[in-house]
């Protein structure tokens, strides 16, 4: 037995090496390019924008309930918050037991220790997602997107 260990590439044809390594090239070369948008702009280039929900809402009512808890894990990735319009430090927060409950669709603002609540509250107990703010003018700006973008009538407005 000869202590030569030849690699998987060695023992392929010269059009399968040269292949093998132009394919790994370009992924570095992508990997590169892609690394230089996200830092000149800040996005991500190579988000699925098609798989996403259209609203903050339909990707709470997206998320599967793990057996054992009564709502979704509430975690948005760091190229999911820009898709809806939030920014970095965005935290998301349920809105189960906040506020009163009502027997239509509304915008509720909750003011909270430190900040305002803002989301899509669903009616008789159905929840729903909202989100932190600190500044009173960015919730009540985000209220007033999301009372536009759904059509629903802002519930209760501190801001």
């Amino acid at each position: 037995m000869s202590g030569l260990v030849l690699s998987l590439i060695d023992r392929q044809p010269r059009h399968v090496q040269s292949r093998a390594i132009a394919a790994v090239n370009l992924q570095r070369e992508r990997e590169r390019d892609h690394v230089r948008s996200i830092r000149t702009t800040g996005n991500a280039v190579d988000v699925e924008y098609r798989d996403t929900p259209a609203t903050l809402d339909a990707w709470y009512r997206a998320q599967p309930v793990k057996p054992g808890r009564i709502s979704p894990r509430l975690v948005l990735t760091a190229d999911e918050k820009p898709l809806y319009g939030l920014p970095p430090s965005a935290r998301l927060v349920d809105l189960r037991g906040m506020g009163d409950e009502l027997d239509h669709w509304s915008i509720a603002v909750f003011a909270v220790l430190h900040g305002y609540v803002v989301g899509v509250k669903a009616p008789a107990g159905g929840g729903g997602v909202g989100v932190m703010w600190r500044k009173s003018y960015k919730a009540s700006d985000y209220a007033m997107r999301l009372s536009i973008e759904h059509g629903f009538p802002i519930q209760e407005r501190y801001a």
